[in-house]
């Protein structure tokens, strides 16, 4: 490992201007066991350990609270219910009741659902989050409608309503992305200018081809997530986009 001279914030920020940085910045991405096998390893007594260990570059997410409704064990805040799938070395969560499932108009769904509220949730501890990490990137803020859409009617009836239902699908969208975007602008409001990172993510693409006509992904998914784009760019944060 070369001698480092950059803090994390400043090897993140000097490679995404596309300048040169003391070193490649690293991040870092498991699944729990593996995290627990890293961690006997190398003997670390915490995650926290395990990635000063490992030279990881790591961010700091900045997130509101929740203190909406009650949420079950097994479900989400949009009313999805979930259970663990066990794949031999780990487990993880597979929706399994999708609450807009047999709706089959808007007008359906007006009157018998009820969208999450951004007032769900308090920001006001974000400052505090980040208040000791300044030479750590602060994430904040993230953005992936169509994968919660997909939850919310189930995979096949999302991807049937991009032909059959285009109509519940934009009503849907918008829904999705003005929370995302009200979740967002409320996390740049409490610490401005201090994210560096915001996520607009979808996934478009399998391991063959993609996921979506171009002119599907051109009329759902690309006006809404610009809207995000431009509103980390406005708060002067770089945007991560995951596909």
């Amino acid at each position: 490992m070369p001698e480092e001279t950059m803090t994390s914030r400043e090897r993140w920020l000097t490679v995404l201007r596309r300048e040169k940085p003391d070193r490649v910045p690293l991040d870092y991405r498991a699944t729990p066991e593996v995290t627990r096998r890293l961690m006997r390893h190398f003997g670390c007594a915490d995650a926290a350990a395990l990635l000063e260990c490992l030279h990881v570059d790591r961010s700091i997410s900045a997130s509101p609270r929740y203190v909406g409704p009650a949420i079950p064990e097994d479900a989400d805040v949009f009313g999805c219910r979930y259970k663990y799938v066990d794949y031999g070395t780990g487990s993880y969560r597979e929706c399994i009741f999708h609450p807009l499932a047999e709706h089959e108009t808007v007008e359906e769904i007006e009157q018998r659902y009820t969208w999450p509220s951004p007032d769900w949730w308090d920001y006001s501890g974000i400052p505090e989050q980040t208040a000791e990490w300044e030479t750590y990137p602060v994430r904040g803020g993230h953005s992936e409608p169509f994968l919660d859409y997909k939850s919310l009617r189930g995979q096949a009836q999302a991807f049937a309503d991009l032909i059959r239902s285009p109509e519940i699908v934009h009503y849907c969208l918008d829904k999705l992305f003005d929370l995302c975007y009200q979740n967002v602008l409320r996390i740049y409001e409490e610490i401005p200018g201090k994210v560096m990172i915001t996520s607009v993510a979808e996934d478009l693409g399998s391991q063959e081809d993609l996921m979506y006509s171009l002119a599907q992904i051109h009329e759902f998914l690309l006006p809404g997530m610009k809207r995000m784009m431009d509103l980390a760019h406005e708060a002067g944060a770089y945007v991560l986009h995951h596909s």
